[in-house]
């Protein structure tokens, strides 16, 4: 589930700091490497999840939610890490080996929040689909979309970080607003899953080693939990 926002230029047979080298010959000159059958499966393991929390909005559940339905969540966030991690060279980049990081980073946050804060299933899903939807189309928009890179991280782009804020806060608010019970205003919504968003953008467009799955799941925890405790309460 790797993916490190596609906003970053292959450099031929070398990986970057970030992991998401993209093979040189999907590359054309002067511009950022394009999609390639494998880039497009890898889009679509990182996204769909992005999705799975729509099935709770018709499937009757506890608030908070039972041991059951924690269950079978955790069932499902396990069996995607351990079939991505299985499946991992369909996905992978050329000369680029599994990285433990980029699966974790992106399961163990959505699957703590889910587990220690049951009476708040909200969070966690709102992470879920930062991670999904946010990150996800970060890459799609670097890739797709092109244009000039970001001063402070010339390996990545403003339409990759764009679509990241964008379609990453416009998700998160609906599911979080969806989930969350007693409901809130969308506004309430947009701020406290929109604040994750943005700063999780931020996080991941920085020039580091640390994956971006990390830099992004950690980041869109900490700041959901604190937007929701000052907006919301616990």
């Amino acid at each position: 589930m790797h993916d490190n926002s596609a906003t970053s230029v292959a450099d031929p047979g070398v990986r970057s700091k970030s992991d998401d080298v993209v093979p040189s010959a999907a590359t054309r000159p002067g511009r950022l490497p394009v999609m390639t059958p494998a880039e497009w499966r890898r889009r679509l393991l990182h996204i769909l999840p992005g999705f799975l929390p729509l099935l709770l909005w018709y499937i009757p559940h506890h608030d908070p939610l039972s041991w059951d339905c924690r269950l079978w969540l955790a069932l499902i966030i396990g069996s995607i890490g351990v079939g991505t991690a299985l499946k991992y060279q369909q996905i992978a980049r050329r000369g680029e080996t599994m990285n433990a990081a980029c699966i974790l980073g992106y399961a163990v946050p959505v699957f703590l929040l889910l587990m220690l804060m049951p009476a708040h299933a909200e969070l966690g899903l709102t992470v879920l689909a930062v991670l999904a939807i946010g990150d996800g189309s970060a890459t799609l928009g670097g890739m797709i979309l092109q244009g000039p890179r970001l001063p402070w991280n010339r390996d990545k782009s403003w339409s990759g970080l764009l679509c990241f804020l964008v379609l990453g806060s416009v998700w998160s608010s609906l599911i979080y607003w969806g989930e969350i019970r007693p409901v809130v205003p969308f506004s309430v919504a947009f701020v406290c899953a929109g604040t994750a968003t943005l700063v999780a953008g931020i996080c991941e467009s920085l020039d580091s080693r640390i994956n971006d799955n990390v830099r992004v799941g950690v980041a869109a925890s900490v700041v959901v939990v604190a937007m929701h405790w000052l907006m919301v309460g616990f």
